[in-house]
Formats: structure tokens, sequence, C-alpha cells
């Protein structure tokens, strides 16, 4: 049928019986959150997932990918040859559960689901996704602010809303770290972020490519443009940034949308109803 199923995968009920658990013992700060979705309910879910595809004939998508096991599971069946694919968030390649333990409610702020894992988790999708177990960099992107949103969550770490903003640092923080540092090629940075989407998720070769036919959507990168990530000066609504302060290299100068310049430095020139619905066809799969 040209389906690809999508999947976000934890063990739900496993999940609901820890946080029950922590609640009623009276842990109730933001890392808990992290602690009552062990790795394990990743990793197992993540390979269930891929046996009830494999059984049903059927490719499948693992989203928001954030653990060694969980990555070795979607590398093992690529490996067999099945169309496993698997995402991760450029988030998950920063940052991790420490996060949760900053004081004065300051975790919160990193509370998403998957929860964030251990440093040597950094490096395996950073791993994964230079060798191509990973086949795309995403965000989950599910802004919330801290102030009047987050902070719902002060008393119970199960009332904090699940989500962070990332949308506007995808782009900066994968070249910076990637590309920049030499984790990536410039070739693989392009493959993760716009070909590979396009090409999955039906809408290669119209997008994801720069090709006769294709929509003229360009971006001209300043490769050498360094700035400082900061929630004052970013342009999600949002009142946090979680790479506030980092100094980055590499940033977009200019964007075009089917030709049309939209983005100019600082300056967002595009207008309401200009986009288009595009209809996807069947995924092509990698």
């Amino acid at each position: 049928m040209g389906l690809l199923p999508i999947v976000h995968a934890e063990n739900g009920d496993v999940i609901d019986i820890l946080v029950r658990e922590a609640i009623a013992r009276g842990d109730t700060a933001p890392i808990w959150h992290a602690r009552t979705r062990p790795p394990q309910a990743e990793a197992e879910a993540t390979a269930r997932a891929i046996w009830l595809a494999d059984m049903a004939g059927s490719p499948v998508y693992i989203v928001h990918l954030t653990q060694q096991d969980a990555l070795d599971a979607v590398a093992n069946a690529r490996a067999r040859g099945r169309p496993v694919y698997a995402e991760t968030c450029v988030q998950y390649l920063f940052f991790t559960v420490d996060e949760l333990e900053r004081p004065d409610f300051e975790g919160a702020k990193w509370v998403c689901s998957p929860p964030f894992r251990a440093p040597e988790d950094c490096e395996a999708l950073w791993q994964g996704l230079a060798h191509g177990d990973l086949s795309v960099v995403s965000t989950d992107h599910c802004p919330f602010n801290f102030v009047g949103q987050k902070e719902l969550g002060r008393e119970r770490f199960d009332h904090i809303p699940n989500g962070i903003p990332a949308i506007e640092d995808r782009l900066l923080m994968l070249y910076h770290a990637g590309v920049h540092e030499g984790r990536l090629s410039l070739h693989r940075f392009v493959e993760v972020t716009s070909t590979a989407p396009a090409k999955l998720f039906g809408l290669y070769p119209r997008k994801g490519t720069v090709a006769v036919g294709s929509d003229a959507d360009l971006v001209v990168w300043d490769p050498a443009a360094r700035h400082v990530r900061s929630a004052r000066t970013h342009h999600m609504n949002v009142d946090y940034n979680l790479w506030e302060g980092w100094e980055i290299v590499g940033r977009p100068e200019k964007v075009f949308s089917r030709g049309r310049l939209i983005v100019d430095g600082d300056r967002f020139l595009g207008t309401p109803g200009s986009g288009r619905y595009l209809r996807r066809a069947a995924p092509i799969l990698l």
C-alpha cells in the first residue's frame, strides 16, 4: 500500500506503573521523569516494533530514538536487510539526563519524551548518524514556556508539559557540532536534514534535491559566521533556549522557497498564504 508506519517506541504500560510508584513514594522532582522512563522501556519497544513490522512485511520508522540499545536493534535489522529507519533529534546529541537535576526547577526545561540519556548514548547517536544506522535528524519540536507552562509541574513531574523548543536550532547546532567539528561530512549533513526525509516521506524529488523540475528551495549558508544562541535573539515564540549562551559557527544567510527569497539575514520576508499543499507519494525506501 506504500505506507510507512511511524512509531514512538516506549513501553507505556511499564512507564505508567513506574510513574505511579514514584509519585506514591514522594519522588516528584523533574529527574523522576527520566527515571520512570528508563532506557530499557525504549529499547524493548523499539525491538518489538521492528519484529512486528517484520512479521507484517512492512517497513517501519522509529521516531526520536535516544539510546544505544534501541539503536543496536535498528542497526541489526538493517544489517539483515530489513526496511527499518530511525531518526534522532538534535537535542539528544548534546544533552544528558543530568540536565533534569538542575536546581530551582530548571530541569523542567529538559523534560521531553523519550527523556535524555547518558553521555555514552550521545556518542552512540553521533556514530549512528555517521555510519548510516540513523537516517534523519529531526527535532520533535514541542515548545512550552518555562514561566506559566513548564511550571505547572512544580509539585509533580508528571504534570510538567512534555516537550522542548528546537526547530530553529536543528540545522545550526548540527552543522556546528557535526560539520564544523568534524563528526559529519557536509554531504551527510544535507542527507540527514533534507534528502532522506524527502525520500522517506514521499516528497522526493520535488523536495530534497537541487535539480531541474524540483522546487528551488535553497539555503545560502555562511560556514564561518559566529553567533551566540539565546532566547533573547532567537525567533521561536518561547522564553528559553536549551543552548543559551553557546557560541557556534555557521548559519544561513538567505533562504529561498520555490525560488523566492523568504529569509534575508534576520529578516523574514515570507507572506501568509504563500504555502502550497503537497500530496505525498509512496516513500522511497533507502
